[in-house]
């Protein structure tokens, strides 16, 4: 018995069909894949990116604290910035009657805590926060918005 032939200047249907359907079939599957790495490697797109934080509107830097820590045998040298809402005295210096509290609140927050808990990158973040909640609390509103490290210096 002979081969069945495709008919003269015809093809078979079945083998360009069953091409056109895997080729959209691996185009969809690429682009579905494509979509899900990109979302992995960039995040979360525009529309569903968090706020971006912004800045606070005015900076003022401390004068160097010096302090012993709560374990006694080592020591914090730091320096801090502010990040405030509104500005609390003129030519970015606080004025004399906040600047004495607002020291003291630094120095007794630093002072609470150990070598163990400043050395890591949390507890570092830690101060920060509880250094702005007990600044705040000193002032009575939300106005410290930010604390900046310009200079730490742990021994």
């Amino acid at each position: 018995m002979a081969a069945k032939k495709p008919d003269e200047g015809g093809t078979s249907g079945g083998g360009k069909g069953k091409a056109i359907i895997f080729l959209v079939v691996g185009l969809v599957v690429g682009a579905v894949v494509v979509f899900g790495v990109s979302k992995v490697i960039f995040g979360k797109s525009a529309g569903e990116k968090k706020e971006d934080k912004t800045l606070p509107e005015h900076t003022i830097e401390l004068d160097e604290f010096v302090v012993n820590l709560a374990d006694g045998s080592h020591y914090a040298k730091v320096t801090i910035a502010l990040g405030l809402e509104k500005p609390l005295g003129e030519g970015g210096k606080l004025e004399p009657k906040i600047l004495a509290p607002v020291r003291d609140t630094v120095i007794a927050v630093l002072s609470s805590k150990s070598m163990n808990e400043l050395v890591s990158g949390e507890g570092k973040e830690k101060l920060k926060k509880d250094l702005k909640e007990k600044l705040n609390e000193l002032l009575g509103k939300e106005i410290v918005k930010e604390v900046y490290f310009t200079s730490l210096t742990l021994q």
